[in-house]
C-alpha cells in the first residue's frame, strides 16, 4: 500500500483491526515550538542528509509559506524515561548512544519523532518555530516512525534502510509486519538487513554509491568480514568488479617467484656439471696467466674480495642472468586469469560464452586440454565438480549428473584450456580465435595483455 497522508498501515499482533502507527489515539492540538527546542529522533535511520534535498524542501516551504504537514514530537523527559528502561532490558549496548544524543538535553525540550527534514528546512527558510503535535503516546514506536516517513519522502540509502528494518525487528516486529508497514516486499527487507554483515568500510562505500549487487556478491562468495574488506580494497585499488576481487581473495597464494625463476621452471632442465667430493680432484681448469694455480682453482676460497677488487674480475656465473622468456611469462598470467574466470563461474552473457566454446568444440578438445581443465577445476579454492582424481572418470560423472550449471562450468574450463593450449603453441601465428580468447579474459576478469601479447596480436 502506498504511503499517503495517513501513512501505511500495519496489523499489530493477532488483532483483526488494522492499525497504523500514524494513528494518534490522543486528540492533540497543533502548537508552535521553537526550532531550538526540537532534537532529532536518536533512532532515525537516516545517516546522510543531502543538501540538495533539504534545499528543495526549503524552496517548497518558502513558496507555500510553511510546511503542509505538522511535525510529530515527544517530550524529551518521557522519551528518555521509557527508552532507558527499554534498552537496559533489551540492548544495553545502545544506552551510551542514547545518552550521547539526548542525555544533556533539557527534559522540557522535544524529540522530533517525524519531520526532522522539515525542521531543518524551516530553519533554512528563516522560520523560528515549527507547527507540532506533541504525541507522547508514540514514544514506544520511535524506532518505527522514521522508517516509512523517510522512505516516502526522500529515499534512504540501502544501509539506512537496513538499519531502519533492523530497528523494527529489534522492537519485536516480524519481517512480514515490516513489509506491510513500509510497502516493501519481504525478500527486499531480508537482503537489506544482510548488508549489515558487511565491514563498516564497505557499508560506507554502499552509502557512497557502491552498487548493492556488488556488495551482495561479496556477502555471497566470502565468509568473513576480513575477506570482504580485503576484496573491497582490491576493488577500490584496481578498479575491478566484486566477483573478480572475491575470486582473487579465495585463490591460493601465488608462489613468490622472480621472472628468472619463472623461466627456470618452464624451461627444460640444463645439464649440470658433475659434482665431486672434497677428497676427489675436480676438472682441471687453466688458471689465469700470472696467477697462483692454488688460488685460481675452482672451488678455492683463497681468492678473497680484496683479490677480486685488485684483478677487477668476478665469477662469470655471477654476472650471467638467464634471459627472460616473455611468452612463458604471458602464458603464466593467462593461466592465472583462466583460473580466476572459473572461480567466478559461467558468464551471464551466453553469446560471449558460446563464442569461446564453439571453437573448442569444433576442434575436439585434446587429452592434454581435458587434463588441464580437470586440474584447474579440482585445485581451485573451492573445488568444482565431483571428487574424481582421474580426468576420464571426472568428465563421465559430470556428464551423468544432469546438472546443467555444472556441465556448463566444466565445458567452459575445457574451452579455456583448449584456447590456452592453442595460444601457447609457438609454431603458429595468432589469429582471430586467439584475439577472442584474450578478449574473453579481459571482459571476464579485466585481464590486461602483456606487450608481448599485443605484439603477437599485431599491436591491437
Amino acid at each position: 500500500m502506498a504511503a499517503g497522508a495517513s501513512g501505511p498501515t500495519m496489523t499489530f499482533g493477532r488483532k483483526k483491526k488494522t492499525r497504523s502507527i500514524w494513528d494518534d489515539p490522543d486528540a492533540v492540538e497543533v502548537i508552535e515550538i521553537p526550532l531550538e527546542q526540537l532534537h532529532p529522533n536518536p533512532f532515525n535511520p537516516r545517516l546522510v542528509y543531502r543538501d540538495e534535498d533539504i534545499e528543495d524542501l526549503t524552496e517548497s516551504i518558502k513558496a507555500e509559506g510553511g510546511v503542509l504537514q505538522d511535525l510529530s514530537v515527544a517530550e524529551v523527559g518521557g522519551f528518555l524515561e521509557y527508552w532507558r528502561a527499554r534498552l537496559a532490558e533489551t540492548q544495553p549496548e545502545k544506552l551510551d548512544e542514547l545518552e550521547d544524543k539526548l542525555g544533556s538535553v533539557p527534559a522540557g525540550d522535544y524529540v522530533t519523532l517525524i519531520g526532522h527534514n522539515r525542521a531543518m528546512s524551516l530553519a533554512r527558510a528563516g522560520h523560528d518555530t515549527a507547527p507540532c503535535k506533541v504525541t507522547n503516546s508514540k514514544i514506544p514506536r520511535a524506532r518505527l516512525l522514521g522508517l516509512p516517513e523517510n522512505m516516502r519522502r526522500i529515499p534512504l540509502n540501502p544501509i539506512e534502510e537496513a538499519l531502519g528494518f533492523q530497528g523494527a525487528l529489534d522492537d519485536g516486529m516480524l519481517q512480514a509486519e515490516v513489509a506491510a508497514q513500509t510497502g516493501c516486499k519481504q525478500p527486499h527487507i531480508s537482503r537489506r538487513i544482510k548488508l549489515l554483515k558487511l565491514p563498516t568500510e564497505v557499508q560506507k562505500a554502499v552509502m557512497d554509491g557502491l552498487a548493492v549487487s556488488e556488495a551482495e556478491i561479496l556477502l555471497d562468495r566470502l565468509t568473513t568480514p576480513e575477506q570482504m574488506l580485503q576484496a573491497w580494497l582490491v576493488m577500490k585499488e584496481e578498479g575491478i568488479k566484486a566477483a573478480f576481487a572475491a575470486a582473487r581473495v579465495l585463490a591460493p597464494p601465488a608462489p613468490t617467484t622472480s621472472k628468472t625463476e619463472v623461466k627456470t621452471k618452464l624451461a627444460p632442465p640444463v645439464p649440470q656439471q658433475q659434482k665431486h667430493s672434497p677428497d676427489e680432484p675436480g676438472p682441471e681448469t687453466a688458471p689465469p696467466r700470472g696467477a697462483n694455480p692454488e688460488v685460481a682453482k675452482p672451488g678455492s676460497s683463497a681468492l678473497g674480495a680484496s683479490d677480486k677488487q685488485q684483478t677487477g674480475r668476478t665469477n662469470p656465473e655471477e654476472q650471467k642472468e638467464p634471459q627472460r622468456d616473455p611468452s612463458a611469462e604471458a602464458a603464466q598470467l593467462r593461466v592465472l586469469a583462466c583460473r580466476t574466470v572459473l572461480e567466478l563461474g559461467v558468464p551471464s552473457n551466453p553469446r560471449e560464452t558460446l563464442r569461446l566454446l564453439a571453437p573448442a568444440l569444433l576442434a575436439a578438445p585434446s587429452k592434454a586440454a581435458r587434463e588441464t581443465a580437470h586440474e584447474w577445476l579440482r585445485s581451485s579454492a573451492k573445488p568444482i565438480g565431483p571428487d574424481a582424481a582421474r580426468p576420464d572418470k571426472y568428465f563421465a560423472e559430470v556428464s551423468a549428473s544432469g546438472d546443467a550449471k555444472l556441465t556448463a562450468h566444466v565445458a567452459l574450463a575445457v574451452a579455456l584450456a583448449t584456447a590456452e593450449q592453442r595460444a601457447s603453441a609457438a609454431s603458429r601465428p595468432w589469429d582471430a580465435q586467439d584475439r577472442d580468447y584474450l578478449a574473453h579474459l579481459k571482459s571476464a576478469v579485466n585481464y590486461q595483455p602483456t606487450q608481448w601479447e599485443q605484439d603477437r596480436l599485431g599491436g591491437k
